[in-house]
């Protein structure tokens, strides 16, 4: 209250009133006279006299606690933000990682080292039990996030002994786990660091150099923190299922390495990679090599631009045709046979607004089912703005009413409240309301001024508004004029559609829930967009070749219902994440199955059906086991339909199912008169 009273928030007046408190308190236990009291606390005093100190104590915390939760328990509460807005298993996980922030967060001054990891476990237990203090002080430090609380945060699972420890219980055991150092091709002027890589491999190391796939992951973290050690759950479950050699990266991170830095080392690791066929991590070299490069979040920012640049490269070396004096012919960079990208971060323009081409690409996957289908309207609910009660609301307006309400009468426990769009809408009759019902279904196809997903989920558990807004910063460093409207190895998804056309097979998946979620869709409607263009292009110019690249089914986008960003970090406590590891095993498995020529469709669209027709089977168990066998390539594609069914959406699926309750909730509470 002090520093509110000076007008200044701060530490220092905080500590002054605890003091001054705990003094006045000491004082009145010492010379305070009862009968000095008021009446009722004399009466009080006389009702405890005799009562044993545990007693008194205790009375006492639970008076305090009764204040506190007073307003709660008489329904005066302010309502719940994110009520239905996760899946709960969701929910659970981001409580258990919002109490270890927290724990992690108030020891990251201690010292000794020792102490330090001790004390970030133990104040982690007291903030699971006290959740708001957690999400308090997690708030207040996100507000004015530095570096290292962002590397505190996120490197805690690999950084703390006792969490390693207890994570590395539940990973697949590994014949090849090594750390090594690749050197980067030599600049004119300087010689460049060499790069760090960790290489793992589960299979027999006899096998190895026989391998002709490799498996290339970019790890995320912001572009500021999480080597590759923070991912090896995931990179042990891959490495388990699939028996390829697996390669992560440890590009050097921001602040001290800002952009392009990372994908320029990224890009040169996977032109050493493939230029020695794999001679650099144990293969033999004797023949050319095919390569899989998966990245999450940051890291598959990465993923797309090294694509982009490699594409790009080969564009200018087709096209040049003199070389100046003393310039070394260039050659062509081999193209990634297949990518996954794990909610990606795409896009650095922090708009708050989407443009009409952004919606129409949102709309164009599912206009023919917008209405009917009962899987699609969770995408397109966030941009109605006007459908809800509070332009804010990321959830259906469903009110449920405090317990004594429902004791007390015989109503629905539930009732919708009224939107903004209902507040100024005039009544109808019979007539104007059937009219109106078509109209409105038909505007589900019609563009309206919508938000970006970072501004729609700008209170998301995993990534706020303020860490974007500081990763980006330290991303771009403090010299950085970048165009983001053009510059598309910082923002691939405004990569010009030339490029996007040569994509190889891409298969994305994100949570629906993630502040990142539009630039996953508008990514994989621009790919799809480039795709058709030049497909058509073909068709209508017969000297052409055929490019069983262009199909659609060598993109593909899904989503996980009910969850956010990061769910690859909550292996150890979120049972959805394991099956979406297997998902993602494997897409790798049928890139790594497929001959030159693509594989067919026929796959791909079977789980495509299966995902669309099946809902979300909540609070699950799935694990992968130590011993368990992964399947051979020839199967792969048989098995992703089956892990896609049990977590996951398609774009179309998400879309429509959103819709399809606001819909339904809007019509409902119109009731047509007898």
């Amino acid at each position: 209250m002090l520093d509110h009273l000076v007008g200044k928030p701060s530490a220092n007046w905080k500590r002054t009133q605890v003091i001054l408190t705990l003094l006045f308190g000491i004082w009145a236990l010492m010379k305070g006279k009862t009968k000095h009291l008021p009446n009722t606390l004399q009466k009080l005093n006389r009702v405890t006299a005799g009562g044993s100190p545990w007693k008194i104590a205790l009375g006492s915390w639970m008076s305090y606690y009764l204040l506190q939760n007073l307003f709660l328990l008489v329904g005066l509460n302010a309502p719940e933000p994110l009520t239905r807005l996760y899946k709960r298993s969701f929910y659970r996980a981001t409580w258990i990682l919002t109490a270890l922030d927290a724990g992690f967060f108030t020891a990251m001054k201690l010292r000794p080292t020792w102490l330090r990891h001790i004390c970030s476990v133990l104040f982690s237990f007291y903030y699971l039990v006290f959740a708001d203090a957690a999400e308090e002080r997690v708030r207040r430090v996100r507000a004015t996030i530095s570096i290292d609380h962002m590397r505190v945060s996120w490197e805690k699972g690999a950084a703390n002994p006792i969490l390693s420890f207890l994570s590395s219980l539940q990973r697949p055991k590994l014949t090849i786990r090594k750390t090594l150092m690749i050197e980067r091709p030599r600049t004119k002027n300087h010689a460049l660091p060499p790069t760090e890589i960790m290489f793992l491999y589960a299979g027999d190391p006899e096998t190895l150099k026989d391998q002709t796939t490799v498996l290339l992951q970019f790890p995320g973290g912001g572009f500021v923190s999480m080597p590759p050690s923070c991912h090896e759950d995931a990179l042990s479950a891959w490495a388990h299922q699939t028996q390829l050699p697996i390669v992560s990266v440890n590009y050097k991170k921001a602040p001290e390495y800002t952009y392009p830095w990372p994908v320029e080392e990224c890009f040169d690791f996977y032109t050493t990679l493939t230029q020695s066929r794999g001679r650099i991590i144990g293969l033999s070299g004797k023949q050319d090599i095919k390569v899989i490069v998966l990245g999450d979040s940051a890291g598959g920012n990465l993923t797309a631009a090294v694509t982009l640049k490699i594409l790009s490269h080969n564009q200018e070396v087709k096209t040049r045709s003199t070389l100046k004096v003393d310039e070394v012919p260039l050659s062509t960079v081999q193209v990634p046979d297949g990518l996954v990208l794990i909610y990606p971060a795409l896009d650095f323009e922090m708009t708050c607004w989407m443009t009409p081409a952004q919606l129409s690409l949102l709309r164009s996957q599912s206009t023919t089912q917008m209405i009917r289908s009962k899987s699609l309207q969770s995408l397109l609910d966030t941009k109605d703005h006007l459908s809800h009660t509070s332009p804010l609301s990321m959830v259906p307006d469903v009110e449920k009413k405090s317990l004594w309400r429902r004791a007390l009468d015989m109503t629905p426990s539930t009732e919708k409240k009224n939107t903004i769009k209902k507040k100024v809408e005039r009544k109808q009759s019979i007539v104007d309301h059937i009219q109106d019902m078509t109209q409105v279904q038909d505007a589900w196809g019609t563009a309206r001024t919508a938000m970006t997903s970072r501004m729609c989920y700008f209170n998301d558990r995993i990534i706020t508004a303020d860490m974007m807004r500081a990763m980006a910063i330290l991303y771009l460093g403090p010299h950085a004029t970048p165009d983001f409207e053009s510059d598309y190895l910082l923002s691939p998804v405004v990569a010009p559609l030339d490029l996007l056309a040569q994509f190889p097979k891409t298969y994305m998946i994100c949570g629906e829930k993630d502040p990142f979620v539009d630039d996953t869709v508008i990514f994989g409607g621009r790919i799809r967009k480039a795709k058709h263009q030049e497909r058509r292009r073909r068709e209508e110019n017969d000297e052409l070749p055929y490019d069983p690249l262009l199909d659609d089914s060598t993109i593909q986008v899904q989503f996980l219902e009910g969850m956010s960003h990061a769910f690859l970090q909550m292996m150890t406590f979120l049972p959805e994440s394991h099956k979406a590891v297997k998902t993602i095993g494997d897409w790798v498995l049928e890139m790594a199955s497929c001959s030159d020529e693509p594989c067919s469709s026929s796959a791909s669209d079977e789980s495509s059906s299966v995902v669309s027709d099946t809902m979300v089977q909540q609070d699950r168990s799935f694990a992968i086991g130590r011993d368990t066998p992964s399947p051979p390539p020839n199967v792969a594609r048989h098995s992703i339909g089956a892990h896609m069914a049990e977590i996951i959406t398609s774009e179309k699926d998400m879309m429509s199912r959103r819709k399809s309750d606001l819909v339904s909730g809007l019509f409902t509470q119109q009731k047509v008169p007898s």
